[in-house]
């Protein structure tokens, strides 16, 4: 049974490097970096570490062997997932069937890429089934996706424009966000098509930069630094057909199957989420996924996502760290990454009030792969773990309250310090006592 694997697994650890162009740095690099934020943001040592996913990113580089040697461990478990864009979910969702079968204990699921900085050519059709036919890039099927909305539903040009805009007030507000310039409808509009009808700031912004999680289990998870984020719900489906199967691949009708897993698995509908994120390597993506994961109906997500619905504080908020259009490309990790932030409750001025469950949404290839996952915090009486009532800042003896309150967006990572070396963030901008303290389990 699909509810069998509810809540068995967890995010125990989480690093995010710096995103934007990192010189200098080989992809491994970077993601060596992720690991080592995550086993700091966990309080593991890298010597308990039993398990290795990496995601191979574009160049050739994630080749887990090499990184496994770069670390010096010899886990239970090491291999390579390919599901092209979704691969990080998949492996997220693997690493949890892994821990929850007892072949390994803390995994590491890990993502690093320079593709900025090494002028990556990763966007190319199938040679046999795209290319022939005029389809040398992923965005040539975004397009026919949202120019065949366009004909069936009516959907403008205008409306789609409301997710770009969006996204980017969402970005204003991360610290880690790349592009952050305002951006009105009115700019999206006068902007240059890339593939019409889409413009450049539907497409993603490519950027260089690494993630890595801790997946392990619930009680595993009762000795270390952070507050377990759940694993609820777990679904995937694949559309090997490909454009044989044209709305199936096209308009991501295969979500359908995902939906139906994803939600059967966590026990909750599209009404009891509180925050979607949705991969958007193109804007259209995020009206297909509102449609296919049951949030409107078919047909009507243009009209859907206007009047601040997707926005902080409206119905449904969607993409609160930018969205790949304005956070950073980085095939759904980002997403990922942001997803457990609101629910550690550590996004400060973005923060979703009361975030209880979150579901993320990820498609990669030519939208012949598309996966979903359901994160929650623990529940009060469950959580394993206790939060003290005062402890002590690492960089400093002066005491701090814990009120169980979020103190400031940037506490997930770094210290203060750290966190304003590494993002050029003025040290007045950032939140005093942001950094997290030494004790178990306070955020």
């Amino acid at each position: 049974m699909l509810q069998d694997m509810r809540d068995k697994a967890c995010i125990a650890g989480l690093g995010q490097t710096k995103q934007g162009k990192l010189p200098g740095m080989s992809a491994d690099e970077i993601a060596i970096w992720a690991f080592k934020l995550a086993l700091e943001d966990s309080g593991l040592k890298k010597e308990q570490i039993d398990g290795l996913m990496t995601q191979q990113s574009y160049g050739g580089a994630g080749d887990t062997l090499k990184i496994g040697r770069e670390l010096g461990i010899n886990p239970k478990i090491g291999t390579s997932v390919i599901a092209t864009g979704a691969a990080g979910a998949a492996m997220v969702h693997y690493a949890a069937m892994v821990v929850n079968a007892g072949m390994a204990n803390y995994v590491a699921v890990v993502y690093g890429t320079n593709q900025a900085t090494n002028r990556n050519r990763f966007a190319t059709g199938d040679p046999e089934s795209a290319s022939p036919f005029g389809m040398f890039n992923p965005g040539a099927f975004a397009a026919m996706n949202f120019r065949r909305r366009m004909a069936l539903y009516g959907t403008t040009e205008r409306q789609l424009g409301t997710v770009a805009v969006t996204q980017r007030k969402h970005a204003q507000m991360n610290p880690v966000a790349v592009l952050k310039d305002p951006l009105t409808i009115e700019d999206y509009l006068r902007s240059r098509y890339v593939i019409a009808p889409l413009h450049v700031y539907d497409f993603c912004h490519i950027t260089d930069g690494g993630h890595c999680v801790i997946v392990t289990t619930p009680e595993r998870a009762r000795d270390l630094k952070q507050p377990p984020v759940m694993i609820m719900g777990m679904g995937r489906s694949d559309a090997l057909q490909g454009l044989a199967t044209p709305d199936e691949a096209l308009m991501q009708r295969i979500q359908h199957q995902s939906a139906k897993m994803v939600y059967e698995m966590a026990g909750v509908r599209p009404d009891d989420i509180n925050a979607l994120y949705v991969q958007d390597a193109y804007t259209p993506a995020v009206l297909s996924a509102l449609e296919n994961y049951g949030f409107c109906k078919e047909g009507e997500a243009g009209e859907f996502i206007q009047a601040g619905r997707i926005e902080l504080g409206g119905e449904l908020p969607v993409n609160l760290n930018g969205g790949q259009s304005s956070e950073t490309y980085m095939v759904g990790w980002g997403h990922t990454a942001d997803a457990i932030r609101q629910l550690r409750g550590v996004c400060g001025p973005r923060q979703v009030e009361g975030a209880e469950i979150i579901q993320c949404t990820y498609s990669g290839g030519l939208f012949d792969h598309t996966l979903s996952t359901i994160f929650r915090r623990p529940l009060s009486g469950e959580v394993p773990w206790q939060e003290p009532t005062a402890s002590h800042c690492p960089k400093s003896t002066k005491s701090i309250a814990c009120s169980g309150k979020q103190r400031g967006a940037e506490n997930y990572i770094f210290s203060a310090a750290k966190i304003a070396a590494t993002y050029g963030i003025p040290p007045a901008r950032i939140v005093p006592n942001a950094c997290r303290p030494t004790s178990n389990g306070v955020r």
